[in-house]
């Protein structure tokens, strides 16, 4: 009964400092609502300017996708699950992530210098707008599939309801049939709508646009492992991250029948 109790709060706390963690690196980016963002420097991050900069801020966005990467490893989470309960091994990986988006934030060294600023303009707002629209793309995304076993919530359940997990099957909803990672595909809109640009959030974007694409081709050859002929036949029929809306709204080519 106490491993069930503290399974549940554990999941929850997790839950909700990954929700914090994420919201705040949403607002970050955006440059928006809160005190340390992309061009605002937190008290406790290092004062480093030019290349410095540039190298000391790519290492800390390396820092973050390597714990992404790794701790979503199958041969980790195969090692890792030997030490922590099954259970709470998706949300001791989602309170990983919170506290590495922590220290990116908190670390951060702001180059400030501005590239573009349309905030003051209709096309600032339409680009704010696709900000957002780019995650709620992300938050809808993962409703689709499983949201709270993405985020460690239904392990919790699962275990106090002494139920098993259903078997996964291989499904490709409404945002699945258009492009194979419309989580990854969310995050690129937002990233590359922004009202103002700076050298210091085009670092971010570049270095974070190549993570996405390296991450994902890995992730593709672990899909492709557990799948098989189902993936491949999906991947070669549905772009990655680019949408082809061309064939949406091409017309079929009329059938041949035979005359009668």
């Amino acid at each position: 009964m106490k491993m069930k109790i503290f399974t549940v709060l554990y999941s929850l706390t997790s839950y909700m400092i990954g929700v914090i963690a994420l919201t705040g690196l949403i607002l970050f980016i955006a440059d928006l609502f809160i005190p340390v963002t992309v061009n605002t420097a937190s008290p406790i991050s290092p004062v480093f300017t030019g290349l410095t900069a540039i190298i000391w801020n790519v290492m800390l966005i390396a820092l973050w996708g390597l714990q992404h990467s790794v701790m979503a490893d199958p041969f980790f989470k195969e090692k890792w699950t030997k030490i922590v309960h099954p259970a709470i091994e998706r949300s001791t990986y989602l309170l990983a992530v919170a506290i590495t988006t922590v220290l990116l934030i908190a670390l951060w060294s702001p180059i400030p210098v501005v590239l573009w600023d349309f905030s003051a303009s209709s096309a600032g707002t339409i680009l704010l707008g696709g900000y957002f629209f780019g995650w709620t793309v992300v938050l809808f995304s993962t409703f689709l599939i499983n949201h709270f076993h993405l985020f460690g919530l239904e392990q919790a359940y699962r275990l106090i309801t002494e139920t098993q997990s259903k078997e996964i099957t291989f499904v490709t909803p409404l945002l699945y049939r258009i492009v194979r990672h419309p989580m990854m595909t969310g995050i690129l809109i937002a990233l590359w709508c922004a009202p103002t640009m700076t050298v210091g959030r085009l670092l971010f974007n570049v270095v974070m646009t190549a993570y996405i694409i390296i991450g994902t081709r890995h992730e593709e050859k672990t899909l492709i492992r557990d799948l098989g002929e189902k993936y491949v036949r999906y991947r070669n029929k549905t772009p990655m991250l680019i949408p082809r809306f061309g064939k949406f709204f091409t017309p079929e080519p009329a059938k041949k029948t035979r005359p009668l």
